[in-house]
């Protein structure tokens, strides 16, 4: 009876191994599956401005660049969207970059600073994608004071996370607007920018803001559709008179155009962003969906490399010379980059890639030693890989 009911155990016991076997196969199954819904953007560009509802914008005379995006077939509006706090802009430039409010429910800067929690910046560094944040007006690289002119630090969440300790972002990746590449091809994975207090419509009209926009944004838009690139457009938060609804735009060579009407927040668009580069969730992006029913199939947008057969760089470290090998199944034009850790390329060539073996060498003699990221981008390919070269 004893090895009767042991044997009844085993069974038991295999049985629920099992079924545990299986289930863990589904859930990685349903994981790849979702992970495989999202483009990889090789650019997105981010422009926040401030204080001004979804009926002040959408539909406005008084923004006739900002409404003549909405016709573009590359253009989602969201007609749902809601900032996180009602209690100051502060907190709201955080939930975007960090998911969380960091405790902060004013304007003053937090004396708890830089904070070492999670946050884009950080995880995209750590992944071996780059970040900068650009702010107009800010006096210097790694500038660290409250206002300058019309600069203003409690719209640049870069500065708060700038340091040395845990899950902090170096003084190169906040950045003067000045500074904003104008070879579009040299931006980081994800840019922040944030006009100053007079054009982002904080202390001016919504007329100088859309000139504002347009006079900057209009080129990378038209180069973002044809470069598997993107720019989201925002606002930190209401006028104060409609429930935090402000407008939100995507625009892409990867973004089905039209209007969508799911709820969302900055919870949610930062979750995409996190989700289209594999980065952890931070803070209340944990229990926040991604934006998924925008994009156009992936196919002739970007691909994750399911045309590479094997890619191979050595030596690693790199000194002066580095070697890459790369085996396709399809022939394609793409382009190949160096960026340090602010996304400042070191090297960009355009180059043919043929199906089969691709074999290159890289002369690096004069490179400074450091973090760099390799970049290989194109419509069929959007691989990068972190190096360090030393000496």
């Amino acid at each position: 009876m004893r090895n009767y009911l042991r044997g009844i155990y085993l069974l038991k016991n295999q049985m629920k191994k099992h079924f545990l076997a299986i289930l863990s196969a589904s859930f990685l199954f349903i994981e790849g599956s979702f992970a495989q819904a999202l483009p990889k953007p090789a650019h997105i560009v981010v422009v926040i401005y401030e204080n001004q509802a979804y009926s002040g914008i959408i539909g406005s005379s008084a923004a006739p660049y900002i409404n003549s995006l909405l016709k573009d077939s590359n253009t989602a509006s969201f007609t749902q969207m809601y900032a996180n706090s009602t209690a100051a802009s502060q907190p709201n430039y955080f939930y975007l970059y960090s998911g969380s409010d960091q405790g902060v429910t004013s304007n003053s800067i937090s004396p708890n600073t830089p904070f070492t929690t999670c946050n884009l910046g950080a995880s995209l560094i750590a992944k071996g994608h780059s970040y900068s944040g650009y702010c107009e007006g800010m006096p210097s690289v790694g500038y660290l004071g409250t206002t300058s002119g019309n600069y203003d630090r409690k719209h640049n969440p870069s500065s708060d996370w700038q340091g040395t300790l845990s899950n902090n972002i170096p003084p190169s990746s906040n950045q003067p607007f000045s500074n904003f590449p104008t070879n579009y091809d040299s931006l980081p994975t994800v840019a922040y920018v944030t006009p100053n207090e007079v054009d982002n419509m904080h202390s001016s009209s919504i007329s100088n803001g859309d000139t504002w926009l347009k006079n900057n944004f209009d080129n990378y838009i038209k180069w973002a559709k044809t470069h598997n690139s993107m720019l989201i457009f925002t606002f930190d938060e209401d006028d104060g008179n409609s429930g935090e609804h402000i407008a939100l735009l995507m625009i892409g060579q990867m973004v089905k155009g039209g209007a969508y009407s799911e709820n969302i927040t900055f919870l949610n668009v930062l979750r995409t962003m996190e989700d289209i580069y594999g980065l952890p969730a931070c803070a209340g992006t944990t229990t926040a969906t991604a934006i998924t029913d925008v994009w156009k199939s992936a196919s002739g947008i970007t691909n994750s490399g399911t045309i590479i057969n094997h890619l191979n760089i050595w030596p690693e470290p790199v000194n002066d010379e580095l070697n890459l090998s790369l085996g396709i199944n399809k022939s394609c034009k793409t382009s190949l980059s160096i960026s340090d850790i602010t996304g400042r390329k070191i090297l960009f060539k355009d180059i043919d890639l043929q199906s089969g073996d691709n074999n290159f060498f890289i002369n690096l003699p004069n490179t400074k030693p450091g973090i760099y990221f390799l970049n290989i981008s194109g419509n069929e390919i959007n691989y990068c890989k972190k190096i360090i070269i030393q000496r």
